[in-house]
């Protein structure tokens, strides 16, 4: 079910700007066409006020999607504009460090892929119960622990602004005074209230994937932890 709902989601983000035509066609056969017929005749042919209304129609669906576009546009580059540019004020040598949010799978990768001895975090099933998480060569391992020693953390929230803006922001701290190392920050643009219309042609993304920069730039997002935080 999740993968026919993932694939209608794609289906409708490539064709959605043909939903437009049903609907420009059924506001002007059964609004605008009869409205204009009846107020611009016998002043106008009715090929003429039929063409005069399609104009309107034309226009009033482009004035409607721009006013639902663009609003929410001007802010999510307001966002960009503030938050593209990952900072990172300083990089640290750690064995191990703690994650606010993890699971036992992206445990299982910091320690094997990127080289940590140990991760500490939260128990993801249990309140107040906090697990670190090793590796003996085989296989992950997890245990109680009274309380996270690690001097360093990493944590990643994820919010919705105004609807149609998503934010991802990543920050590294120091544990003891929560002073950050690093922060980086990734921003997706919907297309507004009527992005059903639009398809994919009005999602946008901070950092931009498709220029140099931008693509370096969330590189360094996706891989903040282990840029800044590195491993022995």
């Amino acid at each position: 079910m999740g993968d026919l709902l993932i694939g209608v989601g794609i289906l409708l983000a490539i064709i959605g700007p043909l939903l437009l035509i049903p609907v420009a066609w059924l506001l002007y056969r059964y609004a605008i066409r009869p409205l204009v017929v009846r107020i611009a005749t016998p002043a106008l042919s009715t090929d003429s006020a039929r063409g005069l209304a399609l104009g309107i129609t034309v226009g009033l669906l482009a004035a409607v999607i721009a006013a639902s576009y663009f609003p929410g546009k001007q802010q999510f580059d307001a966002l960009c504009a503030q938050h593209s540019q990952p900072q990172i004020g300083r990089r640290v040598y750690v064995e191990g460090f703690y994650a606010d949010k993890l699971f036992p799978y992206q445990a299982a990768a910091y320690i094997r892929d990127q080289g940590f001895t140990f991760v500490e975090a939260p128990d993801p099933y249990e309140d107040g119960v906090y697990l670190r998480y090793t590796f003996d060569g085989s296989k992950t391992h997890s245990e109680v622990i009274e309380a996270p020693t690690s001097l360093f953390g990493f944590r990643q929230t994820f919010s919705e602004i105004s609807g149609s803006i998503t934010m991802t922001e990543k920050v590294i701290y120091e544990t003891s005074t929560d002073s950050e190392l690093a922060r980086a920050v990734d921003l997706v643009y919907m297309g507004g209230p009527l992005s059903l219309f639009l398809g994919s042609y009005a999602m946008s993304s901070c950092p931009d994937l498709r220029t140099a920069k931008g693509s370096e730039d969330f590189n360094t997002f996706y891989n903040l932890e282990t840029l800044v935080l590195h491993s022995r």
